[in-house]
């Protein structure tokens, strides 16, 4: 039997080669395979075999390879490198002395114009397949060219509202010494290239920001709250946007369209703060919690974690307080503030409803800087009103408070406590995370910041879940509670649930 036709070519999915790639077959062989239906011509002297998927889809997954073998010298530039090589609007520009006019390919325009002279682009920051990116300070000095874009597509450079907001950006993340260098090396690099004008736009540009001078009217919107004390975290907002579309539109039939609050004494805040501080790690017996609740005294032997059983205890057991929700998002920061203070008022310590002073994180993943709390969470908040109400907004305010860690610690605690304000605000059942689901809900919640909330399926999995649980519970009676608890599985240990392979249960 003969073997089989090896084709000199790759042929995985969203894969490209050129014609003059080692060992590809003869220009009549190429001609005969696209004839056939096996290859796909992209762009001149660009194949590829996969047939099936978008040619747009097939580039972008390729396309710093394409441009390294067709635009060598390419630096990415303008507009385009203030937004980190991101094709915006179909539009890449670069900068070459190898090619006059534009390289189009399938979702994508190449807009090329010459080197600067003056430019050393060996200082610019080395970018996959020989290609370059511009460095922050040729990138103010480049964006501060006027341009107008063609037709609908946006100008090579940004306009200086966007310039200014780009600055904002990086001074958001950086220190006094360090934005101050980034103004001094752009100033050195545009009295380089003699664009005296340039120097003192970035001067002006500088001043504004410190607030030494007056803002524009037409000033960026995070430049002029950075000004003023009040800037965001962009990448964060934009995750949370994507969260608010997400969860808004979010199709599953066998999400709960409404679980009733049902009938409860104090069984369920009890659980929910024994739980609640479970997760963060402050483990006590059942029968330990509820005599810290019934004395209302923390053991001498661990005050302050008792403390955190009273704090959440108390703030979930507020009948009238925990369902308190607004609008506002000036008003909900305060509620947010003052369930954090509930929660953390035995460990004066930890600054109780004050926001954290010190950046925190989970190994090498950052939250959002101290300085952008307080802007990122009105804006999130924002966007909180596009998210209808229950289960969907629960879970986004969950989500927003937990990737933003407001506080020096208490945050997972109090992002339930929000989201179960969502629930009982409009007489739904609140959600508990028994001890055995803790790994579940942690996953849910990493999973989805890990994707910057653009894959909702595991947290909506996992919060409805347990959701289903709560509203199942026999809250209205202590025996009937402490039973399901042992038939549910639901104080079981999570690491080792696993392998005996129990699992949370619905009663």
């Amino acid at each position: 039997m003969a073997s089989p036709t090896v084709l000199p070519w790759p042929r995985g999915v969203r894969t490209v080669f050129f014609d003059d790639d080692d060992g590809v077959a003869s220009t009549a062989t190429l001609r005969q395979a696209i004839a056939e239906g096996h290859l796909r011509r992209l762009a001149p002297r660009l194949y590829t075999a996969d047939t099936k998927s978008d040619p747009a889809e097939i580039v972008a997954q390729n396309l710093w390879r394409i441009l390294g073998r067709a635009i060598p010298d390419a630096v990415i530039v303008d507009r385009s490198a203030a937004g980190d090589g991101k094709v915006m609007d179909g539009v890449l520009y670069v900068a070459t002395d190898q090619r006059h006019t534009a390289l189009r390919l399938p979702g994508v325009e190449v807009r090329v114009r010459p080197h600067q002279a003056g430019f050393d682009v060996t200082d610019d920051l080395p970018w996959p397949h020989g290609l370059r990116m511009s460095r922050p300070a040729r990138i103010l000095v480049d964006n501060l060219v006027p341009s107008r874009g063609r037709g609908t597509k946006p100008s090579r450079t940004l306009t200086l509202a966007e310039l200014e907001d780009w600055v904002a950006h990086k001074a958001s993340f950086m220190d006094r010494a360090r934005a101050l260098r980034l103004r001094d090396e752009a100033i050195e690099l545009a009295e380089h290239i003699e664009a005296v004008d340039r120097v003192r736009e970035i001067d002006a540009l500088f001043e504004r920001l410190d607030g030494r001078a007056p803002l524009s009217p037409d000033s960026g919107e995070l430049f002029a709250a950075f000004v003023q004390g009040e800037a965001w975290d962009e990448q964060r907002l934009e995750m949370f946007t994507v969260l608010a579309d997400g969860l808004a539109s979010y199709d599953d039939p066998d999400l709960p369209q409404h679980l009733p609050a049902g009938l409860y004494n104090l069984e369920l805040p009890f659980f929910e703060s024994y739980y609640s501080n479970y997760i963060e790690g402050t483990v006590f017996e059942v029968d330990e919690a509820r005599r810290i609740i019934e004395t209302q005294q923390p053991p001498a032997a661990r005050p302050a974690d008792g403390h955190d059983i009273l704090g959440t205890y108390r703030c979930v057991a507020d009948a009238v307080g925990r369902r308190a929700v607004s609008d506002d998002p000036g008003e909900s920061l305060f509620f947010l503030r003052e369930r954090h203070a509930s929660i953390l008022q035995g460990r004066p310590e930890l600054g109780p409803g004050e926001w954290k002073r010190v950046n925190n994180r989970v190994g090498s993943y950052h939250f959002v800087a101290p300085h952008l709390v307080e802007g990122t969470l009105l804006k999130g908040l924002e966007l909180a009103q596009t998210v209808p109400v229950g289960f969907r907004r629960a879970l986004y305010m969950m989500m927003i408070v937990a990737e933003v860690h407001p506080f020096t610690d208490g945050n997972g605690r109090v992002a339930r406590v929000m989201m179960n304000a969502e629930l009982s605000a409009v007489n739904e059942a609140r959600i508990v995370i028994p001890t055995v689901f803790r790994n579940e809900y942690l996953g849910g919640v990493k999973r989805t910041s890990a994707t910057q909330a653009q894959d909702l399926s595991s947290v909506v999995r996992v919060m409805s879940f347990a959701w289903r649980w709560t509203a199942a519970m026999p809250w209205e009676d202590r025996a009937a509670t402490e039973g399901q608890m042992v038939a549910t599985n639901a104080l079981s240990e999570p690491d080792n649930a696993p392998f005996g392979g129990i699992k949370l249960r619905l009663p």
